[in-house]
């Protein structure tokens, strides 16, 4: 298959299989999930047919012995589409204490559904898999340079070399934003095609996953108003009133439906740290969001440059990307606002450690970006801060301040 590409989360799963008897894949509707799976077992079953999951529902001891007895892993596809299976796996699995037993996958968070939650707590390892990174198209190694800069004890004697390309001349970068990174949509170079292909995806999305969440009796239409506001949204701080007003959806209904939306790998809800209490939003795939943005402004000229929304844009679907593919790595990332003006958009924790990083036009820091970094640093004493730019030169400020290339950290 000419699109067919290795994910960083296969090494993560075979590891997982050795230790534990259930290991679990979530992620985006259409993000990969089913390709992983069949690479790694050959006993494969999907719950989207309708004979499968009568039977998983209907018998579900049953429908483990029967498929389990095969050959391990048996690898369940959309498993959260019968929680009457979990009772049974987690009886199986406390009887059989083998690993590898079960490899199951996802589009809904289990923390979501109580039977699962209850079911399964502790007795399984869970991995996401993200949407396409631009490395991961290109089929590179895992870039794991912002992993080597978080654990520095300052940037003092680091060196790098200039990128070798300005972001707006990589090819993969300047179509990203655009296509995204969801292997059934980003390949497709028609962009009437690719378009059909994102509406039909979110109306599946909206109409089945997020009511398998949310008890919501709001109309498909109302719900896809609903999304293309909270992609003109994205990183500003989220004002449910002021949605409320955008969508005729009241505060109570919008903020169950956000969760159910984050519950289906749809959104990244970003909490905020300073004195900006309301948290901000991402979209898991940006090609979605564009999709969604271009229906508000039809007719609106694009611009041949990044803006800092671009940017940020680009930065969070390829900032957490190491995080998330690392063994055994416990982190998190929040956004550093201050009502006064000062503003991180991305601060990452692990290990102790935090970084922040600012996305900007220029080479170098403008006065607001120093600002916010200044803000930030004092906050925060020990942190580091990395200025990322769409230009070719990087540059160590000092021993707590980096400018880098936008596309080295792709």
């Amino acid at each position: 298959m000419p699109h067919l590409r290795s994910r960083y989360v296969q090494h993560l799963l075979k590891n997982g299989l050795k230790h534990k008897g259930i290991v679990c894949l979530f992620g985006h509707r259409q993000v990969g999930k089913t390709t992983v799976l069949s690479q790694l077992a050959s006993n494969y079953i999907t719950l989207d047919r309708s004979s499968e999951l009568q039977h998983a529902t209907e018998s579900p001891e049953n429908f483990l012995v029967a498929h389990a007895s095969k050959q391990l892993p048996l690898a369940v596809d959309e498993c959260q589409l019968a929680p009457q299976l979990f009772p049974a796996l987690k009886e199986h699995v406390r009887t059989d204490k083998r690993p590898g037993l079960f490899l199951l996958s996802g589009s809904v968070r289990f923390s979501s559904r109580k039977a699962i939650r209850e079911s399964l707590t502790g007795r399984m390892l869970t991995y996401e898999l993200l949407p396409f990174s631009v490395s991961e198209l290109e089929n590179k190694p895992l870039n794991t340079l912002v992993l080597q800069l978080l654990q520095r004890k300052s940037f003092d004697g680091l060196r790098l070399r200039p990128a070798s390309t300005s972001l707006n001349k990589h090819t993969r970068a300047v179509q990203y934003l655009k296509n995204g990174g969801l292997p059934g949509i980003c390949f497709v170079r028609n962009n009437r095609d690719r378009n059909n292909i994102f509406q039909s995806q979110l109306d599946l999305i909206l109409d089945r996953d997020l009511r398998l969440v949310c008890d919501t009796s709001l109309s498909l239409d109302a719900l896809n108003n609903l999304v293309r506001q909270l992609a003109l949204l994205q990183n500003v701080p989220l004002n449910l009133s002021e949605l409320a007003k955008r969508t005729r959806i009241s505060p109570p209904t919008l903020r169950k439906i956000i969760t159910g939306l984050e519950s289906i790998f749809f959104l990244r809800i970003v909490r905020c740290e300073g004195t900006e209490t309301h948290p901000v939003i991402f979209f898991e795939d940006q090609g979605e969001a564009s999709y969604l943005i271009s229906l508000r402004l039809a007719g609106e000229p694009t611009s041949p440059t990044y803006s800092n929304l671009d940017l940020e844009r680009l930065a969070f679907a390829h900032l957490r990307i190491p995080f998330a593919y690392t063994t055994g790595l416990s982190w998190e990332v929040i956004q550093y606002r201050k009502r006064g003006g000062a503003y991180v958009p991305f601060v990452f924790r692990a290990e102790g450690k935090t970084l922040g990083f600012i996305c900007m036009q220029e080479a170098l820091p403008s006065l607001g970006a120093s600002r916010s970094a200044r803000s930030f640093l004092e906050t925060y004493p020990t942190a580091m801060m990395v200025y990322l730019h769409p230009g070719k030169n990087a540059r160590v400020i000092n021993s707590q301040e980096l400018v880098l290339p936008m596309q080295m950290i792709l």
